[in-house]
């Protein structure tokens, strides 16, 4: 495991990796495995022992996720971007025609990735772009890597907005508005109620509090994705809890925890 990596990535990666021995998977990663070892598989057990819920959010939303970015492929769009990609594989497993990826992240995460696809012959057409979307400025990172403003566009934005100030959330999704001429986009994002501890279940408040001494805090909620969407003249098209999707997709299974009740997906595209 890199050392210049966060951990996180790395957990996430393990996460999604464990569908794959699943009878029925949600869905199909066979690239992701190239990233761990038994340092990570240890790591990601001793999360999962401590935050149960944490690997269901991170199944069902990449389900969710490669669903709609299948459809705007298949539906023609040749541009994905990708916000803090960490170790997402997307730009390897869903490379349909002609589809140019951008990945922005810190220059480790990029670094690695670009390395171990390489030594694993594994081809990605992706443009791989090192910085901080907020800080750096989304639209001129793109700018300055041949990206075509004038083309439709997916924006994948995954795992990201708890832990950035909501100013900063809302400055990403009105630079995408004012820039890009064609997009859709999808994120996901937690519940204001989880972050204020007023959800009602003591269960998510112990949770919330247990994972917040061991990794980053949870600072940004969202109660009403619609008041957000209607001020930033956005369109919502999908906005599902993670429990509604566990009922989708794994229908005769108990939900394992309160918690995907407040956790969210959504794709939105530009109203006017």
């Amino acid at each position: 495991m890199s050392k210049n990596v966060t951990a996180t990535a790395f957990v996430v990666a393990e996460f999604r990796a464990e569908e794959n021995a699943e009878t029925a998977p949600l869905y199909t990663d066979n690239v992701v495995k190239i990233w761990l070892n038994e340092e990570t598989k240890r790591i990601a057990g001793e999360i999962a022992q401590n935050s149960p819920a944490a690997k269901e959010m991170i199944k069902l939303r990449t389900k969710y996720f490669d669903d709609v970015l299948s459809n705007q492929i298949l539906a023609g769009c040749k541009q994905v971007v990708i916000l803090g990609s960490g170790l997402d594989t997307r730009a390897a497993r869903m490379n349909g025609e002609s589809v140019a990826y951008w990945e922005i992240d810190d220059r480790a995460t990029l670094e690695l990735k670009a390395s171990t696809l390489k030594a694993n012959k594994v081809t990605a057409n992706v443009r791989y772009i090192p910085g901080d979307y907020v800080q750096d400025d989304l639209i001129a990172l793109l700018k300055q890597n041949d990206f075509d403003f004038e083309q439709a566009t997916y924006f994948l934005w995954e795992g990201n907005t708890t832990l950035l100030a909501k100013k900063d959330v809302i400055f990403v999704l009105e630079q995408i508005r004012d820039n890009v001429k064609f997009f859709k986009l999808s994120f996901d994002y937690m519940s204001e109620k989880v972050i204020a501890r007023t959800t009602g279940y003591q269960d998510i408040n112990d949770y919330i509090d247990k994972y917040e001494s061991m990794y980053a805090p949870w600072i940004t909620g969202f109660e009403n994705i619609e008041t957000l969407t209607e001020e930033l003249q956005l369109k919502i098209i999908d906005n599902f809890s993670t429990a509604e999707l566990h009922q989708q997709y794994r229908p005769h299974r108990s939900l394992e925890s309160n918690l995907l009740k407040f956790y969210f997906v959504c794709t939105l595209e530009n109203a006017v």
